[in-house]
C-alpha cells in the first residue's frame, strides 16, 4: 500500500507543479523534468510494486515520441515533450497512451471554451474587419494587444493524469 500512495503522490505532484510552472513560466524547466524521469526509473527499478525498468523506460521512450514530431514542426514546445517523457517514466507504456489521449480530449474540451469564451467577449475578426463583438483592446501606446497563450498543455496533461489515478486507485491498482 505505501508503495501505491508514493507512486500517487509523486506522480500527482510532478503534474501539478509542471501545470503551475506552464502556466507562470510558459515552459516546463528540465530541473523538473528530468530529476522527475530518473526518479521513475529507479521507482519502477527497486520498488517491490514498481513495474521494472523494461517497462519504465518504454514509457519514456513513447511519452517521449509522442510530441516529437509537433515539436520539430514548431507546433509545440520541448518541455511539453520532456513532461511527456518523465510522466512515462512513471506511468509505463501503456498507460502513458491513456493519459496521452485523455490529455488532448481535456484540451480540446478547454480550448473549446477558451474559443467561445475569446468569442462572446472580443468578437472575430477576419482578415481586419469585426464582425462579432466588442472593439480590440489596446495597450498603452495605442497598438492592438497580442493574443496571449491560453492553453498551457501541461494543464490537461495534469487533469488526465490525476482523472487516471483516479482511477486506478479506485480499481484497487
Amino acid at each position: 500500500m505505501s508503495g501505491l500512495v508514493v507512486f500517487v503522490a509523486a506522480v500527482a505532484l510532478f503534474t501539478g507543479v509542471a501545470a503551475v510552472l506552464d502556466i507562470r513560466m510558459h515552459r516546463i524547466p528540465n530541473y523538473l523534468t528530468v530529476p522527475t524521469a530518473v526518479l521513475g526509473l529507479i521507482y519502477h527499478t527497486v520498488a517491490p510494486g514498481g513495474w521494472g525498468l523494461a517497462a519504465s523506460l518504454g514509457g519514456l521512450a513513447l511519452g517521449f515520441s509522442l510530441l516529437l514530431l509537433p515539436w520539430l514542426m514548431g507546433g509545440g514546445g520541448m518541455g511539453d515533450v520532456k513532461l511527456l517523457a518523465a510522466l512515462g517514466a512513471w506511468l509505463g507504456w501503456k498507460l502513458i497512451l491513456v493519459a496521452f489521449a485523455t490529455s488532448l480530449v481535456f484540451g480540446s474540451a478547454i480550448a473549446m471554451g477558451v474559443l467561445i469564451y475569446n468569442v462572446l467577449t472580443r468578437g472575430v475578426t477576419v482578415a481586419g474587419k469585426k464582425f462579432i463583438g466588442k472593439r480590440q483592446s489596446r495597450d498603452r501606446q495605442g497598438r492592438k494587444r497580442r493574443p496571449a497563450r491560453v492553453l498551457p498543455f501541461a494543464v490537461p496533461v495534469a487533469m488526465s493524469t490525476w482523472a487516471l489515478l483516479a482511477w486506478l486507485v479506485t480499481q484497487g491498482f
